[in-house]
C-alpha cells in the first residue's frame, strides 16, 4: 500500500485524527457537547475498536467515553483494519458512522472546530457531518456505514468493496 504524506500515523501505526474530531461543540444543537480545551492542529490517535467480524463491527458503547451523550464524535480504527471511521452519536440512540478517507485521494479528514466541518488536509475538501461536499475538489460524500444500537452494542455494517 502506497503511504501519502496527508497520513499520519503513531507509533503503533494507529491513524492520527485531531483531538477536535473527537468531539464537538454544537453538534446536534440543543446538545452541549464536550469540548476540549485547546483545540488546534493537536493530534491523538483514533481508538482501537475489536476487528470486524463477518462484515460486522461491533463494540459497546458504554466503553468509549464520547460516545455517551448525544453530539459526541470519535475516531475509530477496528483491529486489523486499515480503515478508520467517524462515528457521531446523534438524539435518540442513534448514531451516524463515515469513513474518515476523503473520496478525492483518500487522505484521512479531520473535524475543523471553527468550521463545523470534516476537512481533508491534503486538498482542503470540505465536509458537512453528514458526509456531503461542501466544498471540492471531492467530487463524492464519505462513505456512511449502516449502523444500529443492539441494547448497549453498536453494530456497524462494514462492507469490503
Amino acid at each position: 500500500m502506497t503511504r501519502r504524506p496527508c497520513d499520519s500515523e503513531g507509533d503503533d501505526g494507529a491513524p492520527i485524527v485531531p483531538a477536535c474530531a473527537l468531539t464537538r461543540r454544537g453538534f446536534v444543537g440543543a446538545t452541549a457537547g464536550l469540548v476540549l480545551a485547546g483545540c488546534g492542529p493537536a493530534a491523538m490517535p483514533a481508538q482501537r475498536v475489536p476487528a470486524v467480524k463477518d462484515g460486522i463491527l461491533e463494540f459497546e458503547v458504554g466503553k468509549i467515553a464520547e460516545l455517551a451523550t448525544p453530539g459526541g464524535m470519535v475516531a475509530v480504527q477496528p483491529e486489523g483494519s486499515r480503515k478508520p471511521l467517524i462515528i457521531m452519536r446523534l438524539e435518540g440512540g442513534q448514531f451516524r458512522v463515515l469513513s474518515s478517507r476523503c473520496p478525492h485521494l483518500g487522505c484521512t479528514v479531520r473535524w475543523d472546530n471553527e468550521e463545523q466541518a470534516l476537512r481533508c488536509p491534503c486538498h482542503n475538501s470540505r465536509f458537512s457531518d453528514d458526509g456531503k461536499v461542501v466544498r471540492g475538489p471531492a467530487k463524492q460524500p464519505l462513505r456512511e456505514y449502516a449502523s444500529q444500537l443492539a441494547g448497549t452494542t453498536l453494530q456497524i455494517a462494514v462492507r469490503d468493496d
